[in-house]
């Protein structure tokens, strides 16, 4: 069984990679703009996960895990920083390609982003002596408090959306990852609250992980598309 970890990376990402070529989504074509936002995300998460790693905050079941590492970090760890993002952005385009949305729909974000916030909030004061809580809740606080004041995107509405969707594999996965455990936790460093055998701190992480991810993202895409526009000017 020490090619579990592995299994599970490969079928996060098997379906998502095949439809990434259906007609309507044509996910291939983000590709360009995908893959630098993941890159960076990952390198952010992979050391936050080294770092938790050394200091003890949780660690890697050796049963279901090869055995090749880069510093602590077991190979399958490293690949699920890839597989997770690109089959949730996958999600949240074909949200955005299948469904219709709303005058309603784009306003929504800003309470769902009130919501997140004052929860994160609420549980950084009240555990703040919790390293893996108050840094999760931490950064999403910062995260979703500058979405308010500064940055104020409409995609966040399909974010929510596609993060919601995208919590019925999470269960599957880190149901998997956390029952066995393939990852398992220092009970110190979190609230002890679980949604079956998941820490409530994994879906503040996940949530923080996809909305750097497809943050980056949009910004990417929006980069490219002010590329063409100013090709297209000079071309004209």
């Amino acid at each position: 069984m020490n090619s579990l970890y592995l299994w599970i990376n490969i079928l996060t990402i098997a379906f998502p990679l095949i439809l990434s070529f259906d007609k309507k989504v044509k996910f291939y074509q983000y590709w360009p703009q995908l893959f630098p936002a993941i890159a960076i995300t990952a390198i952010l998460f992979l050391i936050w996960d080294q770092w938790f790693t050394s200091m003890a905050v949780w660690g890697f079941n050796k049963l279901y895990i090869l055995g090749y590492y880069c510093f602590d970090i077991p190979f399958e760890e490293i690949l699920f920083f890839f597989t997770v993002p690109y089959a949730c952005v996958f999600v949240y385009e074909c949200l955005k390609a299948y469904l219709r949305k709303s005058e309603t729909f784009d306003e929504f974000y800003r309470w769902l982003t009130l919501l997140f916030f004052g929860v994160s909030i609420t549980l950084l004061y009240w555990f703040n002596d919790r390293l893996y809580t108050a840094l999760t809740c931490l950064i999403l606080t910062a995260i979703l408090g500058t979405h308010l004041v500064v940055i104020k995107r409409r995609y966040m509405s399909w974010f929510y959306f596609a993060y919601i969707v995208s919590l019925i594999p999470m269960l599957i996965v880190n149901g998997i990852l956390t029952y066995l455990p393939v990852v398992d936790y220092n009970p110190e460093e979190i609230i002890g609250l679980r949604l079956g055998s998941i820490p409530v701190e994994d879906f503040i992480y996940n949530m923080t992980m996809l909305v750097i991810c497809i943050g980056l993202y949009e910004w990417f895409k929006r980069l490219a598309h002010r590329r063409q526009l100013h090709r297209q000017t000079q071309s004209s």
